[in-house]
């Protein structure tokens, strides 16, 4: 169907700093499911009841009951953070549809008309190679290209009013572009605009020119494919949207008083506890702390770290619920007390509700759960963007930073005074407030709403 040409993409952020996907692929850790396995769903969200562009239908049309499509990616850090205000959305009268894969898809369908689709990421190779940086690159490609011809064909069989797109879906920028939809961009991970750049201030990024080329090869065949050749591979990794939301407080963003009018920052929907069989175990285990290096990078072998986390801890006589993943076996960390639940992973809600501190990767959407549980946090960081988290938690005196290697004495110290610290517990008091008081997802369907008024009266 013939259309109007696309506008060009704004390739940086206002000042010129880069700001689109292509500074956050080094941040794949995000990408991760969680230190929860899949088949732990949570208990029930809140229910309510060629070149150019195509034209899009509906315009001029008043707010209520409008079509919005939400393309997100298949990873717990990303999808879950928008469930409530997908939630709220529909019951606020507005139908909505959501990308899901298979692991997905029964998550989704609580909340929104699930869209379903074959993801790359989904496979064990896949989730491999999100520890391979390397490899980065074409498994976002070819997530790209699946989730692209999953949405296309909503857009064409069911055309929405407005798409909600993860940061990391590049997909749901292509389709907003192809097919001149209004579009608000997610944010689970730190934003960037001419202040902060993740992967500047970060040093975030690690490919190398020979990636980046074979990378920019394959993007613009497949921009020739979906046609949208006029967009170059750049545009395409440094896509930028007008309306976006930050799915956590403002206060955690690096330099979040110099965001502007297009951010809004929401507090994210938090995953409800499990039905766990260890949770009889963490509920009696005093004092707690709930150890974990996400998903991704429990793929990696951490004995080292994970043994002296177990070591400080039994030093101190706490309990420790340790998630390993599944390349660190119980007995390469060594004989321990019948203080410690080693598992390859844990219900990490439910340990968060237990614990009296949290040791982990640093990972956003972690660090958030963990604190909207009340619990300090220690960060270990992996990756840029989990020392960027590092740095806020620290400035906000939230949590503090381990350094590697340490050993099981100074961690041991370092759990000490933190929950000793009684400022620290009232920070933390306050903090929690502020990310339950939106729990509903108002302020994220407020947002929305105002982009499809700002649409009908253009």
């Amino acid at each position: 169907m013939p259309g109007r040409q696309p506008r060009p993409a704004r390739t940086a952020d206002r000042g010129g700093r880069p700001g689109g996907v292509r500074h956050l692929l080094r941040a794949a850790g995000a990408l991760g499911r969680g230190p929860v396995a899949a088949e732990h769903a949570g208990r029930p969200l809140p229910r309510a009841s060629d070149g150019g562009r195509e034209p899009r239908p509906g315009r001029g049309r008043g707010v209520m009951g409008r079509h919005i499509l939400f393309a997100t990616i298949p990873a717990w850090g990303h999808t879950y953070p928008v469930l409530y205000g997908a939630a709220e959305l529909r019951r606020r009268g507005h139908r909505v549809s959501c990308l899901a894969s298979p692991r997905f898809a029964a998550e989704v369908a609580k909340v929104a008309d699930p869209v379903p689709y074959d993801s790359p990421m989904d496979s064990d190779v896949g989730r491999a190679e999100l520890a391979d940086m390397s490899k980065v690159l074409r498994l976002m490609l070819q997530e790209t290209r699946a989730s692209f011809a999953a949405l296309e064909r909503v857009v064409r069989a069911d055309p929405p009013d407005l798409l909600v797109s993860d940061v990391l879906n590049m997909a749901g920028w292509l389709v907003s572009r192809r097919f001149d939809l209004p579009l608000v961009r997610t944010w689970p991970i730190f934003a960037s605009n001419e202040h902060f750049s993740l992967h500047q201030d970060y040093q975030s990024r690690t490919d190398d020119e020979e990636s980046m080329r074979g990378f920019f090869a394959e993007a613009a065949d497949f921009l020739d494919g979906v046609g949208l050749g006029s967009i170059s591979p750049m545009e395409f990794f440094e896509s930028q949207a007008e309306r976006n939301i930050a799915l956590f407080p403002r206060s955690l963003q690096p330099r979040g008083e110099t965001f502007d009018s297009r951010y809004t920052f929401v507090a994210p929907c938090i995953r409800p506890p499990e039905e766990s069989p260890d949770v009889p175990w963490l509920r009696a285990a005093r004092p707690l702390a709930a150890v974990s290096l996400g998903t991704v990078f429990n793929e990696q072998n951490k004995t080292g770290f994970f043994r002296a986390c177990v070591e400080g801890l039994e030093q101190l006589g706490w309990h420790a619920a340790v998630a390993l993943g599944d390349k660190v076996r119980p007995e390469d960390v060594g004989p321990v007390s019948g203080r410690v639940l080693m598992r390859a992973r844990l219900p990490m809600i439910d340990t968060l509700q237990h614990a009296a501190v949290s040791i982990s990767h640093g990972g956003l959407t972690s660090t958030v759960e963990a604190l909207a549980q009340g619990v300090p946090v220690l960060i270990a960081p992996q990756i840029g963007e989990q020392h960027a988290v590092a740095d806020s938690v620290e400035r906000l005196g939230l949590g503090v930073r381990l350094r590697e290697p340490f050993t099981g004495a100074e961690l041991a110290k370092t759990v000490k005074s933190v929950v000793d610290d009684a400022d620290m517990a009232r920070r933390l008091a306050e903090f929690r407030r502020t990310l339950l008081s939106d729990r509903r997802g108002g302020e994220f369907a407020d947002t929305v709403e105002r982009e499809l008024a700002g649409q009908a009266e253009s």
